[in-house]
């Protein structure tokens, strides 16, 4: 894509926003999402304008998701809520095309997914499972800012009860495994119920979490999913997906890092 379309589909996206301050800031945390990271000091410079728009320490974005009105927060200064902020303006997960009954949100972390999916399915029963302190915090303000509610916990996923450590490689992201030392994270293993939408951005999580569900015969009817070590490993939870009657969206490029796709079964 050229630099005019991208621009063009940046100011597309940001006609989302409620009014223009909305409007610039949804074009700016979106700009973000789509520039390289070698552009160091561009980023830099794209980040001290997001700042501008913050207020008590938080920058508040408004946009209109299925004409409704949504709010969400993202803390002043902080890149990975930019980021964040960036994806729910361009779109964030693809949507199922069916009613699901019940939501999951593994890796909540600030609220963008279960803010975007609530905005399609306000009637589904939506669960969040988000281990970090601080992120916590912000979700839980994004989502009483939009009067959601929620079945929330303070837990990472796994395949069983455990504790686990995460270990941070840059501002966000990192990985987790029963390792020491890390920040120790208490997690679980979800259930699924009919007509789920599992959502998993788990860091690596996802190697443990899909497996046990898939072994217990717990099949989410739709699957957005972030999967890490694409390049080295992917292949395999793409290959288990399809053996357990999943059609796969995405996850051509199989000489990324890191890669989202969708799946589902009829």
């Amino acid at each position: 894509m050229s630099t005019i379309d991208t621009i063009l589909e940046l100011g597309s996206n940001a006609n989302k926003g409620a009014n223009f301050r909305d409007k610039l800031v949804a074009f700016l945390v979106a700009g973000l999402t789509a520039m390289g990271f070698y552009r160091v000091k561009l980023r830099q410079w794209w980040i001290k304008w997001i700042n501008n728009f913050a207020e008590k320490d938080f920058v508040q974005i408004r946009l209109y998701i299925q004409n409704k009105l949504i709010y969400f927060c993202m803390r002043q200064g902080n890149e990975a809520d930019y980021l964040i902020g960036g994806e729910l303006v361009r779109g964030g997960y693809e949507v199922p095309n069916f009613i699901p009954k019940s939501i999951i949100d593994g890796g909540a972390n600030i609220g963008m997914f279960a803010v975007h999916a609530a905005s399609y399915f306000p009637e589904a029963k939506l669960i969040c499972y988000e281990p970090d302190t601080t992120n916590f915090q912000l979700l839980q303000k994004n989502l009483a800012l939009n009067n959601l509610l929620v079945g929330i916990h303070p837990l990472g996923l796994w395949s069983k009860n455990t504790t686990l450590y995460y270990h941070a490689q840059s501002s966000h992201t990192g990985f987790i495994n029963e390792e020491p030392p890390g920040v120790p994270i208490p997690c679980t293993l979800p259930e699924i119920e009919s007509d789920c939408w599992l959502k998993l951005d788990i860091e690596g999580g996802e190697y443990e979490v899909l497996p046990a569900i898939l072994n217990k015969s717990q099949y989410p009817r739709w699957i957005s999913l972030e999967i890490h070590e694409f390049d080295t490993k992917g292949e395999s939870l793409i290959s288990l997906l399809r053996e357990h009657g999943y059609t796969i969206k995405g996850g051509e490029d199989a000489t990324v890092n890191c890669t989202v796709i969708s799946a589902y079964r009829n």
